[in-house]
């Protein structure tokens, strides 16, 4: 029996030492390589309280602010006696520091190193979130014409950022938001500038930002365009390139900021989406830790040693940036409408309807789910849906109660060439008249290829042929009735319901 607890014993102890040694054994715990990060910062730590860019050199307000927000990530308190050698800790480092700030980036990262370890917004002397406010342009983008910021997109994130680690609300909210929007290339990611080729750290941070403004995750087009992209720079160890133009392999770098924007989206990191060859970026992250702690940029490279090591242990940590603020918390707060539970029977649909920009809500953040929607609406609704609000359309409608001024017409107009809708006569289209249940069935099933309406009866009444298509493909909304008029909840489900049809 001895024997036999030796050999037990022997097992665990090989079994805990393989463990520590490769976390592809499993029963790792992210907290190790954590501590150990914090413990090469501790020890590369000046006299001053700062951090240099590399062991032995001077420190530098950059790289303090990158590992005040890591050790704040990490529930470090920054002002024990641990992290002052010489009785002066990071804060105090950064508060004695009198660097003249200038480029937007400067203040944001500034404002949120001190807010992360709850120092407040004031350095020498000057508020820096009032700062940051005032070079948002009437825009709504943030950055300073004066040095040539107005195609800066870093400079805009980083603000936004910066002031909700403040506990600022974001100035002109939805023009910040928009512009952001703007600023997504064609293929779902971001760069640092206007006209930039998209990297994964930027997307990444978009999509951390776009959530601050309000984007949900779960519904947004944005950000889930964002995401495909950060996953095309997936390679196949698990980790994430930053650009084509930095090359396929993955760094230390990009696996930071990716699980950053990924876990503040929500994103499953070990699921099955975002693992290549049973690696993720966590399994990636950590396999270029030195055994000192600190990180490679890439394997064997040594490049900015003691930033990366401050961005792996803010990855490792589970925050996102801010630091200091509650992601979970913002996309259940992020509901766009104060009348709209998220316990809605077409919560989900009405999201995705309004995330893709086919219906919109109210300037005083309602949606109105019970409201009535006219034909005009409707219209608008189904074309932009179909991708055909841009269209070559008639100006010769014989439509006396359309004008051609109005913002309805083309939407109209492209609907009445492809045999969408009809007018009530020759002469009337009755644009503000409610749409019906029967209405809404003969407007979608127009949409469909002529094979799907193929072997039916017309019915006894003039809409029972498209109702019945319509039920066969469940397009319809839940209560349908033929007769009553819809509201756009129901318009919005059975919106959504049409558009997964034709995928």
């Amino acid at each position: 029996m001895k024997s036999f607890n030796r050999i037990i014993i022997l097992i665990l102890a090989i079994s805990i030492t393989l463990t520590l040694s490769n976390p592809a054994y499993g029963f790792f715990l992210e907290d190790t390589y954590m501590e150990k990060g914090i413990k090469y910062l501790e020890n590369i730590q000046n006299d001053d309280g700062g951090f240099p860019s590399k062991k032995g050199r001077q420190s530098d307000i950059s790289t303090t602010s990158w590992v005040v927000m890591a050790l704040s990530s990490a529930g470090e308190d920054l002002k024990t006696s641990k992290w002052a050698p010489d009785g002066l800790n990071p804060i105090d480092y950064i508060l004695d520091s009198e660097i003249q700030l200038k480029e937007t980036t400067g203040y944001a990262r500034l404002l949120l190193a001190l807010t992360s370890a709850g120092e407040g917004t004031i350095y020498n002397g000057k508020d820096l979130k009032k700062s940051i406010t005032s070079f948002q342009s009437q825009n709504g983008h943030f950055g300073q014409e004066i040095l040539g910021e107005s195609t800066m997109i870093n400079s805009h994130m980083w603000s936004i950022l910066a002031l909700k680690s403040a506990g600022v609300e974001i100035p002109n909210n939805e023009k910040a938001r928009e512009w952001l929007i703007s600023a997504q290339n064609d293929d779902g990611g971001y760069s640092w500038y206007l006209g930039g080729e998209s990297d994964s750290d930027d997307t990444a941070v978009a999509v951390q930002t776009l959530i601050i403004l309000g984007e949900n995750p779960k519904s947004s087009t944005v950000i889930k365009k964002a995401l495909e992209f950060i996953k095309s720079r997936q390679a196949d160890d698990g980790g994430f390139s930053s650009s084509e133009m930095m090359g396929s392999e993955s760094n230390s770098a990009s696996d930071s900021w990716v699980i950053a924007g990924l876990r503040a989206a929500g994103e499953d990191l070990e699921g099955d989406y975002w693992t290549k060859n049973d690696k993720n970026a966590v399994d990636h992250l950590t396999s270029l830790q030195n055994n000192n702690g600190s990180f490679y940029w890439q394997k064997d490279i040594n490049s900015q040693v003691v930033k990366m090591t401050a961005f792996g242990i803010t990855a490792l940590s589970g925050k996102s940036f801010p630091v200091n603020i509650d992601y979970d918390k913002i996309i259940e707060s992020n509901t766009p409408f104060t009348d709209l539970s998220k316990y809605h029977w077409a919560y989900d649909e009405i999201l995705e309807m309004v995330g893709e920009r086919f219906i919109n809500g109210y300037p005083d953040k309602t949606f109105r789910p019970e409201l009535k929607v006219t034909r005009e609406e409707f219209t608008s609704m189904v074309i932009k849906a179909l991708g055909m609000e841009n269209q070559n359309y008639s100006t010769n409608l014989t439509f006396q109660d359309l004008s051609k001024e109005s913002w309805s017409y083309k939407y109209i107009a492209v609907a009445h060439k492809n045999s969408i809708i009809k007018g009530r006569t020759e002469f009337e289209f009755d644009p503000t008249g409610e749409i019906t249940g029967g209405e809404l069935a003969t407007m979608l099933v127009n949409t469909l290829s002529k094979e799907k309406k193929e072997g039916y009866a017309e019915g006894i009444k003039w809409y029972s042929k498209n109702v019945s298509i319509s039920e066969d493909y469940d397009i319809l909304y839940p209560g349908f009735n033929a007769e009553k008029k819809a509201t756009r909840a129901q318009c919005a489900y059975s919106i959504y319901k049409l558009t997964e049809l034709k995928k």
